[in-house]
């Protein structure tokens, strides 16, 4: 059983970060930081999550400007600033609830890491749309269902891909246990 004090491999690291893209490509904006920020808070040391979740981001911004057509203007770049720190407030808040509970069941941790990162993760939209002059519909019920359920489904993706990861032995193999 490797500790999370042990740096997970690049390749590992690069298997994420290619999730990271995919879910940018599929989902543009809507690129599930709190599912990828739950999964590194259970998975990897507090220093290579916040790694991940930059990456993950820096990834979706180069696909959203370089391949989707995001305008460059101020209020575009703004917005992605917002979503960097709601990446790293999705493994912040995560990480944090981790340490807090020291439960050691994986579903439960599992749940819990999803939960902190995605109320942290919306959090941060939410304060940035109040700067940034975000509109109203953007909180509807259904609109936050929508990010809800796919973060969740994203979240079970990276989860059965972390499985994977643990049996071709490149990544940590458990989920469950509590952190260092």
């Amino acid at each position: 059983m490797h500790d999370r004090s042990t740096r997970q491999s690049p390749l590992w690291m690069g298997v994420l970060v290619a999730a990271a893209v995919l879910f940018s490509f599929a989902l543009a904006c809507g690129m599930p930081f709190a599912a990828l920020g739950a999964l590194a808070a259970l998975t990897l040391t507090p220093r290579d999550a916040a790694l991940l979740a930059g990456l993950g981001w820096v990834a979706n911004q180069a696909i959203g400007f370089g391949f989707l057509g995001y305008p460059f203007d101020a209020k575009t770049l703004a917005w992605g600033v917002a979503l960097g720190l709601s990446a790293l407030a999705a493994v912040g808040a995560a990480v944090a609830a981790l340490h807090r509970v020291p439960v050691n069941g994986i579903v439960f941790r599992s749940a819990l890491s999803f939960f902190a990162a995605w109320v942290a993760q919306q959090g941060t939209v939410f304060a940035a749309s109040v700067l940034l002059g975000g509109t109203a519909t953007a909180f509807a019920p259904s609109v936050v269902w929508f990010i809800l359920w796919t973060n969740a489904l994203a979240f079970a993706v990276l989860v059965v891909t972390q499985a994977l990861g643990a049996f071709a032995g490149l990544a940590r193999p458990a989920l469950g246990q509590p952190a260092q």
